[in-house]
């Protein structure tokens, strides 16, 4: 009820500009984080500073449309937005059930929520080994081998430091500030992407040629 009067009062038009669900989700989670904290479960809510963990879902299939009849050519349509191109990491399965888009590094993502039945794999490997995380070698295995560690940081260093000084030398909230704080959120994105992709293919490695794992 609240919401309906803040979207058509004068004081927050801009609420219009927005689809209703997603105000509605934000307003259940302020909800959900004043109960916590009166429970003491939790600290008292803060406010999020704009540009910072941006992000908002849609709680019901209804409210987004999927065509990945062409993956090439995937597309996605939202409230408000309408039809957009999409790249597909993997073909979506199942019931759909709610969808998230998140902004990163000057980029919107969208993670859907399905639910399938999948048959539980049957292991083929049988041997057991034990790993060491360390420093010098980013994992050692009991057997003897081992995992070279990828120093993605270094590799990306010079780039941060020279999009770094750029930066300091824009004056602050100018459009050449974005555009070097963009180049700067671009540096970190990628050195995350490198470090998740490497534990995942080493995990990934690890769990496929063993039936236990000891840490």
């Amino acid at each position: 009820m609240h919401l309906t009067g803040w979207r058509n009062g004068l004081e927050t038009p801009w609420l219009k500009d927005a689809p209703c669900h997603p105000l509605q989700h934000a307003l259940k989670d302020l909800e959900r984080a004043y109960k916590n904290f009166f429970a003491k479960r939790a600290d008292f809510p803060r406010f999020k500073r704009r540009g910072s963990s941006e992000s908002f879902r849609y709680l019901d299939a209804k409210q987004f449309k999927l065509d990945q009849a062409n993956p090439k050519k995937a597309r996605i349509y939202l409230p408000k937005l309408g039809w957009m191109r999409l790249r597909l990491s993997r073909e979506v399965l199942g019931a759909r059930k709610n969808a998230m888009l998140s902004l990163n590094a000057g980029k919107w993502y969208v993670s859907i929520q399905t639910e399938r039945e999948v048959e539980q794999p049957v292991p083929t490997a049988s041997t057991a080994i034990g790993i060491d995380m360390g420093v010098t070698r980013f994992a050692t295995l009991s057997d003897g081998t081992f995992f070279a560690p990828l120093n993605s940081f270094k590799k990306h260093e010079q780039r941060l430091a020279r999009c770094q000084r750029a930066m300091r030398c824009k004056v602050k909230f100018s459009k050449n500030w974005l555009k070097a704080k963009r180049r700067v959120q671009n540096t970190h994105a990628r050195n995350g992407n490198a470090r998740r992709d490497y534990l995942h293919k080493t995990s990934t490695t690890i769990s496929q040629n063993h039936a236990m794992v000891c840490i």
